[in-house]
């Protein structure tokens, strides 16, 4: 009987209720980071508190907000009755000058608006003068300096113990690994010492022995090698 129901439970349109397996993701493999991990918080949140940033661009998603800035727009004197219309807004916008017009003798329409402040120096009377743009292209003063861009994001706050020592483990030089010869390579090698001295080109020809046909060159680096890390007397 139960073989006939499972049956049917393959046989069934409904899929099966599987549980999501856990994430192999491991993040805290820096010991830095991990000492002060904080497990009851988010990715985001640990990050933020330890100084550091989950994305190098800017987050396409919403941002948890804090409740102290919640209470903030909350606490904003904002009218709601108060309704502006888009032509106030517009009256509050526009810059009030003077400026001299040119009308047409006859008609007495106004053919143009001269504007002294914006008006060009024209010693050759170039009649073509006062249709090029006025408009001057900004100059490229180059990549900004950090200061300016920290003036632009805003002020950067004090950098956390975390990052310190971060930075201090990145500036520490990193130890150089010294390959070790195997014992089989050491070996061979000894036996070609003992048997031709300095006569690498018996050893390199020697098939028994040097079964790997290495060449006089490489034989001969190895040995000095062997003889620096004080393998081989001699």
């Amino acid at each position: 009987m139960g073989r006939e129901i499972q049956k049917r439970k393959n046989r069934s349109s409904i899929s099966k209720v599987r549980q999501k397996p856990k994430s192999k993701k491991r993040i805290q493999t820096n010991p830095i980071i991990a000492q002060s991990w904080n497990k009851n918080e988010t990715l985001a949140q640990n990050y933020k508190r330890l100084g550091l940033t989950v994305k190098l661009n800017k987050s396409t998603g919403g941002t948890e907000k804090k409740v102290s800035d919640i209470l903030n727009d909350v606490e904003e004197d904002v009218d709601p009755l108060n309704i502006t219309t888009a032509s106030k807004r517009k009256k509050e916008q526009i810059d009030v000058s003077e400026a001299k017009i040119e009308r047409d003798p006859e008609t007495g329409k106004i053919i143009r608006v001269v504007d002294e402040k914006l008006a060009k120096p024209n010693p050759l009377n170039d009649p073509l003068n006062d249709l090029e743009s006025d408009d001057e292209e900004e100059e490229w003063n180059g990549i900004p300096n950090s200061q300016h861009l920290e003036s632009q994001i805003g002020e950067v706050g004090a950098q956390t113990e975390t990052v310190k020592a971060l930075e201090a483990a990145a500036r520490r030089p990193a130890a150089k690994h010294k390959r070790r010869q195997p014992e089989g390579e050491v070996r061979f090698l000894r036996e070609l010492v003992e048997k031709y001295g300095e006569d690498y080109g018996k050893m390199a020809r020697d098939t028994k022995i040097n079964y790997m046909q290495r060449s006089e060159g490489d034989l001969k680096k190895r040995i000095k090698k062997l003889r620096d890390s004080s393998g081989l007397g001699g």
